[in-house]
């Protein structure tokens, strides 16, 4: 698991590319299957989308044990 001072490394990168998420504490989940270390740190927000609409923004990322985002991903 993730030392929280990694956490919020990671979450600095996370809210330099999607500013909308600032603030927003990720859910952390470890992966699982072939004796991954990595982390899943998973962002989630309600935002304004087309229209006014409300939307979910999705945010994942997946992390390293020395903290080093190897993939993130986010929803439309």
């Amino acid at each position: 698991m993730l030392q929280s001072k990694l956490i919020d490394k990671i979450s600095q990168e996370v809210y330099q590319k999607h500013p909308d998420l600032k603030g927003v504490k990720p859910k952390i989940t470890p992966r699982e299957g072939e004796k991954s270390s990595d982390t899943l740190l998973i962002y989630q927000k309600k935002v304004s989308g087309p229209g006014g609409k409300k939307i979910n923004r999705i945010v994942r990322a997946v992390a390293d044990e020395k903290g080093k985002i190897k993939k993130i991903s986010t929803s439309k």
